[in-house]
């Protein structure tokens, strides 16, 4: 019987999202963190592209939480992640893309503003406007959700959403979240999978901002 290999590190949002997947399948992994570091030669004669997370399933090798994801709906379809119909679909994987290209790059640029420094407060400023703006997107984005449980497009965003309410009171950021994406997101972090996830991950979060010096 082969046993799944997961290679993460325990603070990475993709690694996280790929971790729901995992979790909502009821799938049985053994977790690593990548051989000789990240990017090493010895992690990437495992994983060639060098990327966290890194997956291997018996012959199949792979990098990238998307690329993972699919592979996994694919090769067990139990508790399937993706709708039937093409439209739904496209869909489910337009709103799987936006935290990976719109929301997850606008944090991650905080990440060296932890402590914050107060030159930077202009640009804090107005990177909240940002972040409000990527939060606008989204709503428009779940208008157009199709109706299904936990999807491939979900999971992004809980881990994305718990670093944005963490960097709020310590960056002082100003935000809107709009009703339909908090009651989205009330939902999707109360589903099983997300739940688990979240429970094992918010430590390791408290962790960051204490190595920091962060309040």
């Amino acid at each position: 019987i082969f046993t799944i290999t997961f290679y993460a590190i325990p603070a990475s949002l993709y690694c996280a999202k790929t971790r729901i997947c995992l979790r909502h399948k009821n799938l049985i992994w053994t977790e690593l963190p990548p051989p000789g570091g990240f990017g090493s030669d010895v992690y990437t004669s495992h994983i060639p592209s060098g990327t966290l997370p890194g997956l291997i399933d018996g012959e199949t090798t792979l990098g990238d939480s998307e690329a993972i994801a699919e592979y996994l709906e694919e090769a067990y379809p139990s508790f399937a992640m993706l709708p039937k119909t093409i439209n739904d679909r496209a869909k489910i994987r337009e709103l799987s893309q936006f935290p990976d290209t719109r929301l997850e790059p606008c944090i991650r640029a905080l990440f060296a503003h932890v402590p914050p420094k107060k030159p930077a407060q202009a640009y804090l400023a107005e990177h909240s406007k940002l972040i409000s703006h990527r939060i606008k997107q989204l709503e428009t984005l779940l208008h157009n959700r199709p109706k299904f449980g936990l999807c491939l497009g979900d999971c992004g965003f809980p881990v994305t959403f718990a670093w944005i309410e963490a960097l709020k009171p310590v960056l002082n950021l100003s935000l809107t979240i709009p009703d339909a994406v908090q009651n989205y997101l009330n939902w999707v972090m109360s589903t099983p999978a997300v739940a688990q996830e979240l429970t094992q991950y918010r430590p390791v979060l408290r962790a960051w901002f204490a190595a920091k010096g962060a309040p």
